[in-house]
C-alpha cells in the first residue's frame, strides 16, 4: 500500500520523508532513477514500506512539483523569508528590493525579516520604522525580530504555519540564530561577522525541511546553505514595474501609455514620490532593474 509523504531530508543513498505515520528512510526504485527529474528535498511522494522494523521503504512516485529550486535543490517552496539588520551587516535595501522582485517572479511569496534589533539606538530604531512603514504600504509582510530575546519570534512562526518556507539572507544576518529559538531540540551552528566587508561566514551545508513545533498548525522550515535571489531572471523590461505593488497601482494612470516613471511629463508615479507617498529610493532601484532588462534583452537577441 502506497504512503504519501514529503522529502524533508537527502543523505547519500536514500532520503527521510516525512509521513503521517512518521519518518521513513526510503531508496528510489529502479525504474524513477531513469527518470531525468531529480528527487529532491520537498517532493511530496509516494512509498512503500519494504521494512516496518526498521522504517525504511522504496519512493515509487513523485508528485508534481509547484515550485523547484536548482541551488539549493528545493521543491515545492512557497515562502522566502529575507532576513536582514540594519547594521552588522548594514542594509542593502536595493539588493532587498531585487529580491522582492526575483521571488515575485518566481512566483514565491516574500516576507521580510529585519533581525538583531535589541542591538539598534532610538536613532536606527527610528530609522528602521521609516523603512518598514514603506514595505508595509506596499503590502509586503515586516517583521522586526531579536533572536537575543525574543522579540518577534512568535510573528514570525506564525506567517511559517501552513507554508514550506526558507530563510534568506547574508552570513551573519542571525538565521541560525532564529532557526535555534524556533527548534530549541536541534543544533544549529551560528557565525560572527567579520572581515572589513561586515559580512559573517556561512553555517549551513545541506538543506534539511524541519517541521514546525505543534502539528496543527503545519508547515515546514528549510534551512539551507543559503538562497540569494539577487540575480534577476530575464523577464520583458515592460514587466518590471508590475512586481513593485505600488508601481503596479499606477499602471494606466500616467500621461503616456508607455511611461517608464523617468522624467516623462504627466507621470503619476513621480506626482506621488513628489508627494511622498511613494518612497524615491524604490523608484530609483526600479529604473536599474527596468534598464538592466533592456541592455540584457539587447544581448540575448544578439545572440
Amino acid at each position: 500500500m502506497a504512503i504519501p509523504g514529503r522529502i524533508v531530508q537527502e543523505e547519500k543513498n536514500y532520503f527521510i520523508i516525512d509521513t503521517a505515520r512518521g519518518t521513513l528512510r526510503a531508496a528510489t526504485r529502479g525504474l524513477l532513477k531513469k527518470d531525468s527529474k531529480r528527487v529532491c528535498v520537498g517532493d511530496m511522494v509516494d512509498c512503500e514500506v519494504t521494512n516496518s522494523d526498521t522504517r525504511e521503504g522504496i519512493i515509487l512516485t513523485i508528485h508534481e512539483r509547484t515550485s523547484c529550486l536548482i541551488r539549493p535543490p528545493l521543491a515545492n517552496l512557497t515562502q522566502v523569508i529575507l532576513v536582514c539588520t540594519v547594521k552588522e551587516p548594514p542594509l542593502d535595501l536595493e539588493a532587498t528590493d531585487r529580491f522582492l522582485v526575483c521571488t515575485s517572479a518566481y512566483g514565491l511569496t516574500p516576507a521580510l525579516v529585519f533581525n538583531k534589533s535589541d542591538r539598534l539606538t532610538d536613532a536606527e530604531q527610528a530609522s528602521l520604522g521609516l523603512i518598514t512603514a514603506v514595505y508595509r504600504r506596499c503590502g509586503y509582510t515586516t517583521i522586526i525580530t531579536s533572536a537575543f530575546n525574543g522579540s518577534g519570534l512568535e510573528e514570525l512562526m506564525g506567517i511559517c504555519a501552513g507554508r514550506v518556507s526558507a530563510f534568506a539572507g547574508l552570513s551573519g544576518v542571525g538565521k541560525s540564530a532564529l532557526l535555534s529559538k524556533i527548534f530549541p531540540d536541534r543544533a544549529f551552528r551560528l557565525g560572527e561577522v567579520s572581515g572589513p566587508t561586515g559580512r559573517g561566514t556561512h553555517t549551513t551545508t545541506c538543506v534539511t525541511l524541519l517541521p514546525l513545533p505543534n502539528p496543527p498548525n503545519g508547515g515546514y522550515i528549510a534551512d539551507t546553505p543559503g538562497i540569494a535571489f539577487v540575480d534577476l531572471p530575464l523577464v520583458p523590461e515592460e514587466d518590471i514595474a508590475g512586481y513593485f505593488p505600488e508601481l503596479e497601482q499606477q499602471i494606466g494612470k500616467c500621461k503616456f501609455n508607455n511611461c517608464i516613471h523617468e522624467n516623462e511629463p504627466g507621470c503619476r508615479v513621480r506626482e506621488l514620490v513628489d508627494a511622498g507617498e511613494i518612497a524615491a529610493w524604490r523608484v530609483e532601484h526600479y529604473l536599474k532593474m527596468f534598464k538592466e532588462m533592456i541592455v540584457r534583452r539587447r544581448r540575448y537577441n544578439e545572440k
